[in-house]
């Protein structure tokens, strides 16, 4: 193989020569002048007689990135001419995709529970990954200097042959000679696509109700929500490595079964109306994950939420129940333990309500509310990119009304409250 130009080497120049020293960190490489086929010549540290003038020279040692370039010897020294090299291993990265808190040996020596393994030595090796004591993965894998190989394992104990380094489209075999491509060049998600739907309860109490002709306690339960969740990973989208864990997040979701609802009468007994309910939800946000020692994940995120629990019938009946529309900023949090296919979790988060919709503007002094939540679930990775989730959630809006005398609506504050279940499923690429 040809490494340089193609010249003659040094003992066919015609021209004079010079001592040079030639050292390398580490030492031991092999130095070779002009082309590699005309022979090593020393392995440093040496001194050598080099050709005065431009001189290919080749300095390369195992497991060490080659180093070409061209070596200028002058005329007249004032001292024996040195010059240094410093060898830089040659290794990549090994990346394991689809088997969180699995285990990876790489050519039978143990790496741990790691997504990410680096210093892998450039040249082929076996990678064995497995997952509950079952084999997900078992092949050869060339690693490349200065790149990622990606290991695609999506479980249930087959091997899964999908390892690309991360600046081609192709999957080295390495027992048959051939190419394959690549299922998913890539270790964080590009983007996930899930359908989600919500079952709702309410409970709206008010605190001091000076006026409940006016303003009555409400109960809902049993609303249906449903619609699409989307997330996008931009910096994964772009090949950038700042930012990969950052997403965009956005979710719609619709009440597709009204609810009857009862009203509570004066004497605390509940008795039918012409209302239904009519909930809706939607949220927009960013979320930045982190992924602790492949054991934890933590997750930090903000944005803009809005809930609705409004109602259709007579404006009589509607102008008597807590009708809201909470416009929100949400800031929070949500840990994770990595267990294998499962990833239990618990979320916390504070809503700062811009807004509450009708209930809020029936007080013209004024009222406020602000929120928390509070979820706790697991997601499930089935495999071949698909996923589910299901969770418990507790929704809490606390109000304070300021009334005057005279007004309809007397009150010094109230409690909405919301528990939610919610099932999701979709798929991540």
């Amino acid at each position: 193989m040809m490494y340089g130009p193609a010249v003659a080497g040094p003992r066919a120049a015609s021209g004079k020569t010079s001592k040079v020293t030639i050292e390398t960190d580490p030492p031991g490489a092999k130095v070779y002048f002009g082309l590699k086929e005309d022979g090593e010549v020393c392995t440093t540290p040496c001194t050598v007689d080099a050709p005065i003038g431009e001189t290919p020279i080749i300095v390369e040692a195992e497991n060490r990135r080659s180093i070409i370039e061209n070596l200028v010897v002058p005329r007249k020294t004032a001292r024996p001419m040195k010059v240094a090299y410093k060898l830089e291993p040659a290794i990549g990265a090994l990346v394991v995709e689809g088997a969180p808190g699995a285990t990876v040996k790489i050519d039978d020596e143990d790496k741990g529970k790691a997504a990410r393994i680096e210093g892998v030595l450039a040249g082929a090796h076996h990678v064995v990954v497995e997952k509950n004591g079952k084999p997900v993965y078992d092949g050869f894998v060339e690693v490349e200097a200065g790149h990622d190989a990606t290991v695609s394992a999506t479980g249930g104990g087959a091997a899964v042959a999908a390892v690309t380094p991360a600046s081609e489209g192709e999957v080295p075999d390495a027992l048959h000679g051939q190419a394959e491509p690549a299922s998913r060049p890539h270790a964080t998600p590009w983007f996930a696509v899930r359908g989600a739907m919500d079952v709702g309860f309410r409970q709206f109490t008010y605190q001091n109700n000076r006026s409940p002709a006016n303003q009555r306690d409400n109960r809902e339960s049993g609303q249906f929500l449903v619609g699409p969740v989307v997330e996008v990973w931009p910096a994964a989208l772009a090949g950038l490595d700042f930012l990969r864990g950052l997403s965009l997040y956005g979710r719609v979701e619709l009440g597709v079964n009204a609810q009857a609802v009862a009203v509570v009468g004066q004497n605390g007994q509940r008795a039918p109306s012409t209302l239904t309910t009519q909930w809706r939800s939607l949220e927009a946000s960013v979320h930045q994950r982190w992924t602790i020692a492949d054991v934890a994940g933590l997750e930090v995120g903000g944005g803009y939420a809005k809930d609705s629990y409004q109602f259709k019938g007579a404006i009589t009946d509607i102008d008597i129940v807590p009708q809201a529309a909470y416009s929100t900023v949400r800031i929070g949090g949500k840990a994770s333990l990595l267990l294998g296919m499962l990833e239990p979790y618990v979320a916390g988060e504070e809503r700062v309500v811009l807004s509450g919709g009708a209930i809020g503007n029936r007080y013209k002094l004024g009222a406020s509310a602000n929120g928390v939540r509070g979820e706790l679930g697991a997601t499930i990775h089935l495999g071949h990119g698909v996923d589910a989730m299901v969770a418990g959630g507790y929704t809490r809006y606390s109000w304070t009304f300021k009334s005057d005398v005279g007004d309809a609506h007397q009150a010094s504050g109230g409690t909405d409250a919301i528990e939610n279940v919610t099932i999701a499923i979709g798929y991540v690429y």
